[in-house]
This record gives C-alpha cells, sequence and structure tokens, in this order.
C-alpha cells in the first residue's frame, strides 16, 4: 500500500528524490527504427521485475541440513511483453539468515545457454534476499537493505547494483502459491570487478595498505553512517578467504604494488535495518546494532577528508533514497531518515568527525 507523505521536501531533496527515481525506474529508450531492440541489462535503470519461481520450497523451508540445489524455474514478461520461463537451480545459503528465517536467502544458478539473450544473460549464479518470515514487517527490512546497496552506488560505482523482485513462490509439489513477495537480486562479483577491468581476488587475507585509499575510506564511513559494524576487509572466519562481508577485485595477475579493492556487502546486521536477529559482536562492548562505532584503520585515515565530503555532498541524494520504494512504510522511513540524519550531523560537526571517527581508528 502506498503511504503518502506530509512532509514538504526541501527543493534540494525534492530534485534529489527525482533523480533517484529517474534512475531506479526509467523506462526503455524506444529504438530506432529499422534497429533491433536492445535487451534491457538485470542491474540498471528499472523497476520492479515480477516473477514466479517453482521449485520444492516447503521442502527447501523443512531440510535446513541440505545444502545441496533442487530444481526450479523462472517466469516473468520481458520488456517486450513476452512471457519466458527458464529453467535453474535454487539452493539455501548464507549463515545467520538461515538460523533466522523461515525463508533462507537464496542462491540461484543458470545455465549460461538457458538465459541467452534475455534479461538474464551471462549469469550464472545470483543471490537473492528474500522476506526471511511471512509477516510484513519482515519485508521492511530488506527494503531497507536494498536501499542500503542503492546508497553506497551513490558514494561509488566499486559497489553491488541490486535489482527489486516482486515473487510468487509456487511450491512445484503441492501447487500452493505465496504471491507478491518481495525480494532483490545482487550483483555477482566478477560482473562488478569486469566493470572495471579487473578480477575477483580470492586469498586468504591481506593488509590494509594494498587498499586502494579513496574505496576504503568510502568504505568506512559508509559503513559508519548504516551503523555496521558486521564487517571485515582483512580476514574472516574461513582461514582460506579473506573477507567477512566483503568481496575483493583487482588486477589479475596481481602484483606487489597492485592496489586492491573491497566491496562491501550484506547489510542486513545494520543499525538503519535494525533486523531483530541481528546482535554486535561480544567483543565490541556495543550494547545493539543502532549504536554506532567507527572501524577503519588509521592508515586510511588521509582518505577521510574526500570520502566525508562526498557524503555530504550526496546527503541530498542519499536520503532521497528512503522515497525511492512505495513498499518502505512511513514508520519505517522517519525511523530510517532519523537514524541517517544524526550521522550526518557527525559529518559536519569538526570536533565530533575528529573524535568519533579519525581517532577511533584501528591501527
Amino acid at each position: 500500500m502506498k503511504v503518502e507523505s506530509k512532509r514538504k521536501l526541501h527543493p534540494a531533496l525534492f530534485y534529489a528524490s527525482l533523480f533517484c527515481l529517474s534512475l531506479l525506474t526509467s523506462p526503455l529508450q524506444a529504438a530506432e527504427p529499422g534497429s533491433t531492440p536492445v535487451t534491457p541489462k538485470l542491474f540498471g535503470p528499472g523497476d520492479t521485475l515480477e516473477v514466479t519461481i517453482t521449485a520444492p520450497w516447503q521442502d527447501l523451508e523443512r531440510n535446513k541440513k541440505y545444502q545441496g540445489t533442487y530444481p526450479a524455474t523462472i517466469e516473468y514478461k520481458d520488456h517486450t511483453g513476452k512471457h519466458l520461463t527458464h529453467d535453474l537451480t535454487v539452493e539455501r545459503r548464507g549463515v545467520k539468515r538461515q538460523e533466522a528465517c523461515r525463508i533462507p536467502p537464496i542462491r540461484l544458478r543458470f545455465e549460461k545457454d538457458e538465459v541467452k539473450n534475455t534479461i538474464f544473460r551471462g549469469q550464472t549464479s545470483l543471490k537473492m534476499v528474500t522476506h526471511c518470515q511471512n509477516s510484513d514487517r519482515y519485508d521492511q527490512y530488506y527494503i531497507l537493505e536494498m536501499m542500503a546497496y542503492r546508497m553506497y552506488n551513490l558514494v561509488t560505482d566499486y559497489s553491488f547494483q541490486v535489482r527489486s523482485l516482486s515473487v510468487t513462490y509456487k511450491d512445484s509439489e503441492s501447487g500452493e502459491k505465496d504471491t507478491d513477495r518481495f525480494a532483490f537480486l545482487i550483483e555477482d562479483d566478477s560482473d562488478v570487478a569486469k566493470r572495471h577491468g579487473l578480477k575477483k581476488l580470492e586469498i586468504p587475507r591481506l593488509g590494509p595498505s594494498r587498499f586502494d585509499k579513496t574505496t576504503a575510506g568510502d568504505i568506512a564511513l559508509f559503513e559508519l553512517m548504516i551503523g555496521n559494524v558486521d564487517w571485515s576487509a582483512l580476514k574472516g572466519p574461513d582461514p582460506e578467504e579473506c573477507c567477512h562481508n566483503i568481496k575483493l577485485i583487482a588486477p589479475r595477475p596481481l602484483s606487489d604494488g597492485d592496489k586492491v579493492w573491497p566491496i562491501p556487502y550484506d547489510f542486513d546486521a545494520a543499525g538503519i535495518v535494525d533486523a531483530p536477529y541481528a546482535m554486535p559482536p561480544d567483543h565490541l562492548g556495543l550494547d545493539s546494532v543502532t549504536q554506532r562505532m567507527y572501524r577503519g584503520y588509521c592508515v586510511h585515515n588521509d582518505a577521510l577528508p574526500e570520502a566525508r565530503q562526498k557524503l555530504i555532498s550526496q546527503q541530498a541524494a542519499i536520503m532521497a533514497v528512503l522515497d525511492s520504494d512505495d513498499r518502505l512504510v512511513e514508520r519505517s522511513k522517519k525511523k530510517a531518515a532519523k537514524y541517517l540524519e544524526k550521522f550526518f550531523k557527525i559529518m559536519e560537526d569538526d570536533k565530533d568527525f575528529e573524535r568519533l571517527v579519525v581517532k577511533k581508528c584501528r591501527k
């Protein structure tokens, strides 16, 4: 249900809102006469994609120990109105959300030939964030998580793009349907790398001096903005793979002097989302996920002035993202806006920025 806001927007926020909406919902440009229509990209300007995914959902929900694939189909209408159906597989993914969610996050796996010349062209593996529980309030958490990705898109192109979905889940055995459920897809890290002429990098650990400083500064302040401490750019729980909720992209082969670009993801534990199951790590001494803590590295402090000014200059556009999806109800929108406003007060105050950010860096 669309919730109308009676609040008058500041002119800068109004125009920023229009700009964001145009990016998220702009229609396809008409093809030139005689030209071949261009299939739109999955990630890029586009509204919510309506899909029906048929799979043995009841088995997937109940059988938590099985982490393998299930046969499935996905149905949707393409940009010409043509009805398409593709075979694929679905599987459970994630750690915390598998424990907390009735509907866990899903990975979609395609055969390239199956989706050739469609909106899913080139895709072989896509992460899908689901509604987690049947309660409508859970949709609000993941709408906000999707918005966090879009906010970071405004900060840097070294970021994951997302696409919102309206999903009908059809059980392949019982025929039962769960309709019009919110979900979103996350761009694959290899595609992020490809956009920048780089490759994804998988290594056990990395020192902070290897990171591109601009991107490292952007990440540290952005994570502070959304109140996320559930990340590490140096190492992760798996001793064979860096990092935690960070993907790395870099030139390949990687030489000693080459820089590495960290790309953050998985924001459901952020304060702006405030999911009921999210808890800060015990060793940080925080009372809740809404309590902010700066976790950037001191070696990147000289990148902070640029990152700070970038966020300040994008404040109106970032706040406007909250108005970009009618599924976010007014209560959730106001709570998130208030949370962001507290961050920008820190950014605008030199003493607070020095005390709460610069002097809190990690060695």
